[in-house]
């Protein structure tokens, strides 16, 4: 699968990416009798666990990012 890194594009995808985990977090949300704050912690260590399956080192990356503000 090749990366497309059209600005554009990602912009777009980011978009309709936050509306659909805003939709899953209201949903679920009410069907769990959970907070928010709850379901975007629970999100966060399941990312956080997703991303070390990866063979890219997020730290030094997310590094560089902040480095460079």
């Amino acid at each position: 699968m090749e990366l497309n890194n059209n600005p554009t594009q990602l912009q777009e995808h980011a978009i309709n990416l936050v509306d659909t985990i805003e939709d899953v977090a209201e949903y679920f949300c009410d069907e769990h009798f959970i907070s928010g704050e709850q379901f975007y912690v629970m999100m966060k260590a399941l990312i956080d666990t997703k991303l070390r399956e990866f063979p890219f080192d997020y730290e030094q990356f997310e590094k560089d990012i902040y480095d460079e503000e």
